[in-house]
């Protein structure tokens, strides 16, 4: 298991770097940009009353741009889950299911290893990949505060949103590799994944313009995702819910890897299979 947690995790070096990396110097920036700003006093107000108020409430934000917490929110934690949740999504997607289509899983299983082994050493590797990029992009944030005199926060302080970040696409991680264990390709599950990311997010948003929208508002899994917000203090229970369907979700792909047969490209249908009682789910 840990060979093929450490393969796996080597394997995902480029994209960790390239993501994280590319993220942390984005944030550096932002907040260079930010100072100034501060410095030439630019009256925000004006330019954001501007805008129409629906379209500042849809990105959930306000006028006043030089609140730290609404810069950040606006800036950057507006948007970050569409643009890595696709990442993250396209790759637990293909986790398992690729190399199920490719029949190299074959040759993996073929070796004494269980299912539930290469299942959790794959999906373990994933997780800690993730947590490296926020950890390098957070990085980033907290080198540009070391540097700028305006933004009045700490790393820690900064380090709360990534927390809720972390939880809404650890959810849409562990939801496509589920979908990847029923419908009938990778790319299917990754294509499913990526709707209901992206309805989620115009779902969440539209509610804030759209007073109908708001009772089905409580089933899109952004509504739990605070965003820059949770720099005043995280909410432990929409945290608690995110990371609770993770955990669901990761359960239930697993208890479908273990009991269902292998299947090659093209030869797939849905494959809904449950554990009868007694069978082992090793």
């Amino acid at each position: 298991m840990l060979a093929i947690f450490r393969r796996k995790l080597i394997k995902n070096w480029l994209m960790i770097l390239g993501w994280g990396v590319g993220l942390g110097f984005l944030g550096w920036f932002m907040l260079d940009i930010f100072d100034s700003f501060f410095e030439q006093n630019i009256d925000f107000s004006q330019y954001m009353q501007a805008f129409p108020e629906d379209m500042m409430a849809f990105f959930g934000g306000s006028s006043d741009l030089l609140s730290p917490e609404t810069f950040l929110d606006i800036e950057f934690f507006s948007y970050i889950p569409v643009i890595l949740g696709i990442m993250v999504i396209t790759n637990a997607s293909k986790l398992i299911s690729k190399r199920e289509e490719e029949g190299t899983l074959e040759l993996t299983l073929a070796q004494p290893v269980s299912r539930s082994a290469v299942f959790w050493s794959n999906l373990l590797a994933l997780m800690l990949s993730l947590v490296l990029i926020l950890a390098l992009t957070w990085g980033g944030f907290a080198l540009g505060l070391t540097q700028e005199t305006n933004f009045e926060l700490t790393p820690e302080q900064v380090f709360r949103p990534f927390v809720s970040l972390f939880a809404l696409l650890l959810m849409f991680l562990s939801l496509s590799l589920l979908l990847s264990m029923i419908l009938p390709s990778s790319g299917a599950a990754g294509l499913v994944s990526a709707f209901m990311l992206i309805a989620s997010y115009f779902i969440t948003s539209l509610s804030r313009i759209e007073e109908s929208l708001e009772g089905l508002n409580h089933f899109s899994p952004l509504e739990y995702y605070q965003g820059g917000k949770a720099i005043s203090g995280l909410d432990g229970q929409n945290l608690m819910i995110l990371l609770g369907l993770s955990v669901l979700f990761m359960g239930i792909a697993w208890l479908f890897f273990v009991k269902r047969d292998l299947r090659f490209g093209g030869s797939g249908g849905l494959r809904l299979v449950f554990p009868k009682k007694g069978e082992d789910v090793g």
